[in-house]
């Protein structure tokens, strides 16, 4: 990975949650755009448990952090 990349990684660590929501919709939306109308495999291969409870991991500490930081009603 070149140095721009990490660099962009460790700013993009710092954002708070609502903003990295709206930067993945975002991303999510551009890359699509640019990928071959063609399915392709990102992985190789099907993603494994460690895969699916890392992903899992990670939501639900966003939501954590997007909960503490809530106003009460």
């Amino acid at each position: 990975m070149s140095t721009k990349a990490q660099a962009i990684l460790e700013e993009i660590e710092e954002l708070p949650p609502t903003e990295l929501r709206e930067l993945w919709r975002e991303l999510a939306r551009r890359v699509s755009q640019r990928l071959p109308a063609a399915p392709i495999e990102l992985y190789g291969e099907p993603l494994t448990d460690d895969d699916l409870t890392e992903a899992a991991r990670i939501t639900f500490q966003m939501l954590d952090e997007e909960e503490r930081r809530a106003q009460p009603r």
